[in-house]
């Protein structure tokens, strides 16, 4: 049985997931320049941020079940956005899968140059959500800084989204 505090963090991710597909769903429509483009105080430009959020979150899904996501591509090579997508979708359902199985007092280990790390998996839990909000809004700045159209990606849109999970009713008057 899920306690209220798992199952409020299994939505946050759905809802992470959910608003990764619906930049990448804005960013199917863009010419190669508009996803060249960058602004002052982001990561970079709009393709490389879209690359950065999925590959990190490959990557978190592998530090917290050691088997980490692979893409059909390789990541230097400016993959098809179509491709990224569909990767992007094979992440966010091995994510929410860890996130299920994960108890947030796991302990993950990391081992780099020599030096080793451990703490509680709550704490990539948290990574998930700041980091995907971060950049996602890195690109929404760049699209409506541009003129173009930007998605919702707030919990006002994931609420508009999924009415029937939140018991969504509205009335007139």
């Amino acid at each position: 049985m899920e306690t209220q505090s798992e199952t409020v963090l299994v939505e946050l991710i759905r809802y992470n997931n959910w608003a990764n597909a619906q930049v990448l769903a804005a960013c199917q429509q863009l010419t190669a320049d508009q996803l060249a483009v960058a602004a002052p105080g982001t990561y970079g430009a709009i393709r490389d941020t879209l690359e950065h959020i999925i590959r990190a979150e490959a990557d978190y899904v592998g530090r917290l079940t050691g088997d980490r996501p692979q893409p059909s591509f390789k990541w230097g090579d400016q993959a098809a956005l179509a491709d990224l997508t569909a990767f992007a979708g094979n992440v966010a359902s091995a994510l929410l899968d860890a996130i299920q199985r994960v108890p947030p007092t796991h302990i993950v280990h990391e081992e780099e140059d020599g030096n080793t790390i451990d703490y509680q998996a709550r704490v990539l839990f948290i990574q998930v959500i700041n980091h995907g909000i971060e950049h996602r809004t890195n690109i929404t700045t760049i699209l409506s800084g541009c003129g173009l159209s930007a998605p919702e990606v707030d919990g006002w849109g994931y609420l508009l989204a999924y009415p029937e999970r939140f018991e969504l009713k509205e009335s007139s008057q």
